[in-house]
């Protein structure tokens, strides 16, 4: 019997785990060979190299066999976007947001600004973790919000003017419970002021406004 040595067409997968091939094996000389290249979930097909030179960019590589080769697939992770917003506005700040590989750890860190505490992160309105500094493994992309509230013991008394442009406010702000609150509302030239209204209802005709917090209001300066 005569023993003949096949040509040998090996491949590896770069980085590990990233993809599968199909089509190595020994072959006739002559013979039309396809190595079909199959990304892993969160990859994708980059080329086909060989002694560090790109022989392809198709995941299905077609060549004939002359001799032994080995080959690399190549393939690369997706990355994708994690964003994360403050609620309610201005009330913290967030670290760790941008663009991350597949399978990369994010580490998402929440800081409350004075008077506030760090309440939990939820994504499409569900908790999904407690913590200020949220670490996961980025699988796709992600929109979480940080929420915050108010610390026990402060109330958040915040004022606005209709028209806008009808004058300006002092005195909004966050109070200790039982401080004495004192907004002004000042009428811009060519107009009056005419009162303040929460929720639609009249508190007071007075431009100078004073009350003791005991809770969090919303207060309309009319002009």
């Amino acid at each position: 019997f005569e023993i003949v040595d096949f040509p040998t067409i090996s491949a590896t997968v770069n980085p590990i785990n990233s993809g599968t091939i199909t089509g190595t094996g020994a072959y006739e000389e002559g013979t039309d060979v396809t190595l079909t290249a199959t990304a892993n979930t969160g990859y994708y097909f980059e080329n086909w190299t060989e002694d560090g030179t790109v022989v392809s960019t198709n995941e299905n590589y077609t060549f004939m066999v002359e001799n032994s080769r080995s080959l690399i697939a190549n393939f690369s992770p997706h990355s994708y976007n994690i964003n994360a917003i403050v609620s309610p506005n201005n009330t913290g700040t967030i670290a760790g947001t941008g663009q991350y590989f597949y399978n990369q750890t994010a580490e998402l860190i929440a800081t409350p600004v004075d008077y506030y505490d760090f309440v939990n992160w939820t994504e499409n309105e569900l908790e999904v973790s407690n913590l200020a500094n949220y670490s996961f493994i980025v699988t796709n992309t992600r929109d979480l919000v940080a929420n915050f509230e108010l610390q026990s013991g402060y109330y958040l008394i915040s004022a606005s003017s209709v028209p806008n442009d009808g004058g300006e406010i002092t005195g909004s702000g966050i109070y200790s419970q039982n401080s004495t609150v004192e907004l002004i509302a000042t009428a811009e030239t060519g107009y009056t002021f005419v009162n303040w209204t929460e929720s639609g209802t009249p508190v007071s005709t007075n431009s100078t406004y004073s009350f003791t917090s005991i809770g969090n209001r919303t207060l309309v300066a009319n002009f």
